[in-house]
């Protein structure tokens, strides 16, 4: 008995952790255009920003920008946020991508996030 709840422990954490995988993470202050990675569909870009520090009293605000690699080619704008907060953006493109990242007076961390259908498919269920 004890075998199989140990086993099942085991499978259910296996599944969890194939759900999502961290393939590449940038953190930084300000402007940047982060190194490449490649993600195939479908992923997600989690996304975190706050203020520096509480004596800067300057609105933070964070755009960030994905292209394709190769050519440059605009993805698309996929974070827009004025002072703290974070949230996460779901990608159903694969390639090879790089983050233009435009940051004022914010701390930001991006990570891009493998992760499987099922939990695609989640997370489209509920953002209808």
């Amino acid at each position: 008995m004890i075998r199989v709840l140990s086993l099942l422990a085991l499978l259910c954490a296996s599944s969890a952790a194939l759900a999502e995988l961290v393939i590449r993470e940038f953190n930084g202050i300000g402007r940047t255009d982060t190194a490449a990675f490649n993600a195939r569909s479908p992923w997600l870009i989690e996304w975190n920003s706050r203020p520096p520090s509480a004596i800067d009293h300057k609105p933070a605000h964070l755009e960030v920008y994905l292209y394709e690699f190769g050519n440059h080619q605009y993805v698309g704008r996929v974070v827009r946020h004025g002072g703290t907060g974070g949230g996460n953006v779901l990608i159903e493109q694969s390639g090879r991508f790089f983050f233009r990242v435009q940051g004022q007076a914010t701390e930001w961390r991006l990570k891009a996030i493998q992760i499987d259908e099922d939990y695609a498919k989640r997370l489209r269920e509920t953002r209808r």
